[in-house]
C-alpha cells in the first residue's frame, strides 16, 4: 500500500464525519432492505400438513434470516418475482400420504420478460454496490485528502438514491403480497373454503375422496362398529347421522351412501342377502391394494 503523504486541511475533520454519517446512512438502509426482503422470501410460499405449517414457516424464516443478500435476491427473482407464464405450482412432497390434507400457498409477481431481465440485472447491480460499501469504500476513496472526501460524499449520496429507490420498489412488492394475503383471508371465511378445507369439496364441484370429511367418517364408523373386519353400512349411516350430522352424501353431490361408497373408489363392498325375499344388508370396509369393490 502507498505511503499516504497528503497532509489533512483543516475542512478533513469534517467532511470525514460528513462521509461516515452518509456510509452510515447506506448501511442502515441496506439493512432495512435486508429485513423487507427476507419476510418476502420467507414468506412468499408455504407448504405442508396442517400441523406441520407453523414449524414449516419458522424453519422458512429461520433459514431466510440466515441468508446474505446475494442469496435473498436469487431467493426472490426465481421464487416470488416470474416472468409470463413460467408460475408453477407446489407439489406435495412424495412422502406425504395421498390421503393426507395438504395445505400450500405461494405468493408470486409476474413482470413482463424485460422487465423480468431488468430487474435482476438492477438487482445485481445492488448486491456490488453493497459489496462495494462494506469492503471496498476505503481502497475506492482517499479519506485524507480534500478531494477524495468529496468525491466519496457525492459517491454515497448516488449511492443511497439508489438503495433508496429499491427498497420503495420493494415495500411494493411487499404491499402486493399482503394485499394478495388480505384477499385469501378474506376468502378463508367464505362456505367455499370451509367445503375445500373440511369437505375436500373443490371450488369446481370436483371432491378429493381419500381427503373428503364423508369418507373420514366412514372409516371412523368403520374402527368403531367393524365386525370382523367389515362394517354394516346401515348401522354406520345412523351413527355418522348422529355423530357428523352435516357429513350427508348430498354434500357430496351424491344421492344415497351407496352411492358415496361408489365414487369415492376407497372401500369394498360385500352384499349378504338376509332371506329369500328380505332386504340386503351392505356391508364394506376400506380398500386394500388390488382388492375387488364388490363381494357377493
Amino acid at each position: 500500500m502507498d505511503e499516504i503523504t497528503t497532509l489533512p486541511s483543516e475542512a478533513i475533520p469534517d467532511l470525514q464525519r460528513t462521509v461516515q454519517r452518509k456510509l452510515g446512512r447506506c448501511m442502515l438502509q441496506f439493512q432495512q432492505y435486508e429485513l423487507l426482503l427476507k419476510a418476502i422470501v420467507a414468506h412468499s410460499e408455504l407448504s405442508g400438513t396442517p400441523e406441520r405449517l407453523q414449524a414449516v414457516r419458522d424453519d422458512k424464516v429461520a433459514c431466510a434470516h440466515k441468508k446474505t443478500l446475494g442469496a435473498l435476491v436469487g431467493m426472490l427473482t426465481e421464487s416470488y418475482l416470474k416472468p409470463p407464464n413460467s408460475s408453477d405450482e407446489p407439489q406435495q412432497a412424495e412422502d406425504e400420504p395421498s390421503d393426507r390434507v395438504w395445505f400450500s400457498v405461494q405468493y408470486q409477481m409476474e413482470l413482463p420478460e424485460e422487465r423480468y431481465a431488468e430487474t435482476k440485472i438492477a438487482l445485481k447491480e445492488l448486491v456490488d454496490l453493497r459489496n462495494e460499501l462494506v469492503h471496498h469504500f476505503l481502497q475506492r476513496f482517499n479519506l485524507w485528502c480534500l478531494d477524495g472526501c468529496i468525491a466519496a460524499e457525492i459517491y454515497l449520496d448516488e449511492s443511497y438514491e439508489t438503495i433508496d429507490g429499491h427498497y420503495l420498489t420493494l415495500r411494493q412488492w411487499a404491499k402486493s403480497m399482503d394485499d394478495a394475503r388480505q384477499l385469501m383471508v378474506s376468502f378463508m371465511q367464505t362456505q367455499e373454503y370451509r367445503d375445500l378445507v373440511i369437505h375436500s369439496i373443490r371450488p369446481d364441484g370436483t371432491i378429493h375422496w381419500p381427503s373428503s370429511g364423508i369418507v373420514g367418517c366412514l372409516r371412523e364408523a368403520e374402527i368403531n362398529l367393524a365386525q370382523a373386519g367389515w362394517t354394516p353400512l346401515f348401522d354406520s349411516i345412523h351413527w355418522i347421522t348422529k355423530t357428523y350430522p352435516e357429513h350427508t352424501p348430498k354434500r357430496y353431490g351424491c344421492g344415497s351412501w351407496r352411492h358415496v361408497i361408489h365414487e369415492s373408489q376407497q372401500f369394498e363392498v360385500r352384499k349378504q342377502s338376509q332371506s329369500d325375499n328380505g332386504p340386503t344388508k351392505v356391508w364394506y370396509r376400506s380398500r386394500r391394494s388390488g382388492a375387488l369393490r364388490e363381494h357377493d
